[in-house]
């Protein structure tokens, strides 16, 4: 009986790739912080399972989506996943189709990799999972998700507790298993109902979502690329059984959360040459489909900058704006400084512009005039990516007010009123650099999408420069205002904002009575003063 899929984002493959298998397995993790401490026996070893199924003769077909890097429903058993009993665990197809995995002792976890070893840095990742209940045991707690960026015991893991209703990011090394976040969220579904877990890894920073919900951030540095798998572990529950359903890896789109959360009003991934952006070459730069898989812009001469405008010439006024982009290391002079970014309510000479430093590592807001380039507001971001790895930068545009993000996370909030709307574009500016290469791969604009804010309903509130009443009042915010939360204290009791105007942002007391934020504030990164 073959079954009906329903999947996040409807990708489509027409047959699966198959080479080799990868198991992992483990004895006990340094667990989330509720679970128990007793340490399992040592797991036997999974030799067994790669040589048998091995063997299996795999039946190979292109991938005609090219969104899609890897995909299985598990409706194929030869397509190369371990089917075998451990002493602690068992995996395999099931009727075919699932995958599962059943753990059967508590305060022990097991990993499955992709059986094709592919390596992914930048992607999309998503499974569609549930625990089947009538073999689960009736009490105890247990997690399950997907694995990432695995090289050997180092890997990543987001996952969730049907029963606690929460979710942990993890990460493993060859001596841990540590919890780096974790929240709760009340859309997790019970045992027999499925879940889609979705995570975003672009460079160092991961986006995770639940159910198409996000529920949290994370930067880290030290896995940038690896396998992808499946990840069961039980705390106190003394056998967990789980289907995994569908597991998916796609090309990362950068803009997926403007089209799944507001009316799109213009998208290009300049694969098409005749969507009408210039291709043109002047003294100083040229411009041009590249492969065509990209747009490009390269100056090549210090001291210079220039535009570039959407062909159709919209002119726009409140919108959100992400444009994903990267500098060419091997076009590009090897020292000295530039910069580039959207460019956003044009007309004539007059523009904003929002741009980032690769080198240094700064981001600049802009806004020229017939007259004059003038920096309205910079600062510094250590999460912007080295050359030849992209960056999202993401303007939300309404009235006067302009929100800055770059990677998910929102660097600045700017307010000027002089240019209400006008057409969009890009910019690349040379400093002392003698020649860059700069590939735009993707725009898109959509809708106005509101970002979580603050409403403060004190009538003084102190702005500390730190998470607590030791830390001296920085500034002071009155009934009214609106600002923009950043992060939060471990505790939640503090909340992190950012004023406009302003690079350096400041904590007030979060209590109902002082501040009421649009969303929950779990969404926000736990941030050290």
């Amino acid at each position: 009986m073959s079954k009906q899929r329903t999947f996040g984002t409807n990708w489509i493959l027409s047959a699966l790739l198959i080479v080799f298998i990868t198991v992992g397995c483990a004895g006990k993790a340094n667990e989330p912080t509720s679970a128990p401490t007793a340490a399992p026996a040592a797991a036997s070893s999974p030799t067994a399972a790669t040589t048998e199924a091995a063997a299996i003769t795999p039946t190979t077909a292109p991938v005609v989506d090219k969104n899609v890097l890897y995909q299985d429903e598990f409706t194929n058993p030869a397509s190369g996943w371990p089917e075998e009993k451990f002493d602690n665990y068992f995996v395999g197809y099931h009727e075919p189709e699932y995958y599962h995995v059943e753990i059967s002792s508590p305060n022990y976890k097991t990993t499955v990799f992709e059986p094709t070893k592919q390596t992914f840095e930048d992607a999309t990742i998503q499974a569609k999972v549930f625990t089947v209940s009538k073999k689960t045991a009736a009490t105890g707690d247990f997690n399950y998700g997907v694995a990432f960026r695995r090289s050997g015991d180092q890997y990543y893991v987001f996952s969730i507790s049907p029963r606690t209703k929460k979710w942990y990011v993890l990460k493993s090394s060859p001596t841990s298993l540590t919890t780096v976040k974790e929240g709760t969220e009340a859309s997790i579904h019970d045992l027999d109902a499925a879940d889609i877990l979705r995570v975003d890894t672009q460079g160092a920073n991961f986006t995770f979502y639940i159910n198409d919900k996000l529920v949290g951030q994370l930067t880290d540095k030290d896995y940038a690329k690896g396998e992808v798998g499946l990840y069961v572990q039980t705390f106190d529950a003394t056998n967990v059984h789980i289907h995994f359903d569908t597991l998916s890896v796609l090309k990362l789109e950068a803009l997926q959360s403007l089209e799944s959360t507001a009316t799109l009003l213009y998208k290009d991934d300049f694969t098409n040459p005749a969507s009408g952006w210039s291709e043109k070459k002047f003294d100083n730069y040229f411009i041009g489909y590249h492969e065509p898989e990209y747009y490009h812009v390269e100056i090549s001469s210090p001291n210079y900058k220039t535009t570039v405008f959407e062909p159709t010439k919209k002119s726009l006024g409140d919108f959100s704006m992400e444009v994903k982009v990267f500098t060419v290391s091997k076009k590009t002079a090897a020292t000295g400084d530039f910069e580039y970014g959207p460019v956003f309510r044009r007309s004539g000479d007059q523009y904003y512009t929002f741009t980032i430093s690769p080198r240094t590592k700064k981001w600049t807001f802009l806004k020229s005039s017939p007259s004059e380039l003038k920096v309205l507001a910079e600062g510094t971001e250590s999460g912007i990516n080295n050359l030849d790895i992209a960056d999202v930068l993401r303007v939300d545009a309404q009235g006067s007010k302009f929100f800055l993000r770059i990677n998910d996370q929102l660097v600045g909030q700017v307010t000027d009123a002089d240019y209400a709307s006008g057409e969009v574009g890009f910019f690349v500016q040379t400093f002392d650099a003698t020649n860059v290469h700069v590939h735009f791969d993707s725009i898109a604009i959509s809708d106005f999408i509101a970002p979580l804010v603050c409403n403060i309903n004190a009538l003084t509130l102190n702005v500390r420069s730190g998470p607590g009443t030791s830390f001296a009042p920085s500034n002071h915010l009155t009934k009214g205002d609106t600002v923009i939360p950043v992060g939060r204290s471990t505790d939640d009791t503090w909340i992190q904002v950012r004023l406009d105007n302003s690079t350096d942002p400041g904590w007030v007391y979060n209590d109902k009575g002082f501040i009421t934020c649009s969303s929950d504030i779990q969404l926000l990164p736990v941030t050290n003063p």
